[in-house]
């Protein structure tokens, strides 16, 4: 009787582990968290990669402030090696670093943006490090040097056979204030990575 009732025991215990082992399909147990490892691609966007944007208002040395928040809008789809990094109508937010209106004496304005946050049409938002890209690199826009110079030459010259007197006077006006850096609306420009961005299409 005692080893009848062992043998029954052993029995109901493989049919235990049986129905854990291969559970209809309607009776999955389900994974627990860590006992699958999926691979996801990572792609990296290097820093020095440009992005081109379009303004929706204009952007003026002569009425920003330090720390005011600008933003413009990626006018195409932004691809890094044929991957789509940020949709068409992305909005690319940023803030004003540093910025010099005009002044008297020819000084003209400055004007530096940082930007940080790109936003697609579907509210995802991807952290950047992004500047203007400008000839040196440095990010920072100046107006341009352009000053109005009037030149008088006023001559004298004798009459006299063997000498000639001649005498130049030159006189110099500069205007008296320099130029804002003005982005109009609707400009495009390009925004350069100075921090690498990582995506995962």
């Amino acid at each position: 009787m005692k080893y009848k009732f062992v043998g029954f025991l052993i029995a109901i215990s493989m049919t235990i582990l049986s129905v854990y082992a291969n559970p209809a399909v309607g009776d999955r147990v389900p994974l627990k968290t860590g006992d699958l490892t999926t691979k996801q691609k990572v792609i990296l966007v290097p820093p020095s990669t440009t992005m081109t944007v379009l303004t929706t208002y204009e952007l003026n040395s002569n009425a920003l402030l330090p720390g005011q928040t600008v933003t413009v809008a990626l006018p195409d789809n932004f691809f890094y090696n044929d991957v789509l990094v940020a949709p068409k109508g992305s909005i690319i937010t940023g803030k004003v670093i540093e910025v010099e209106q005009a002044k008297q004496n020819g000084l003209n304005g400055k004007l530096y943006l940082r930007f940080s946050l790109i936003t697609t049409p579907y509210g995802l938002q991807m952290p950047i490090v992004g500047v203007i890209k400008t000839d040196d690199l440095s990010g920072v826009l100046t107006a341009k040097e352009d000053q109005i110079k009037n030149e008088k030459v006023v001559k004298k010259a004798s009459t006299k056979k063997t000498t000639k007197t001649q005498s130049t006077t030159k006189y110099k006006t500069i205007l008296n204030f320099g130029e804002n850096v003005v982005i109009p609306i609707n400009t495009k420009f390009d925004i350069v990575l100075t921090q690498p961005i990582t995506i995962s299409p």
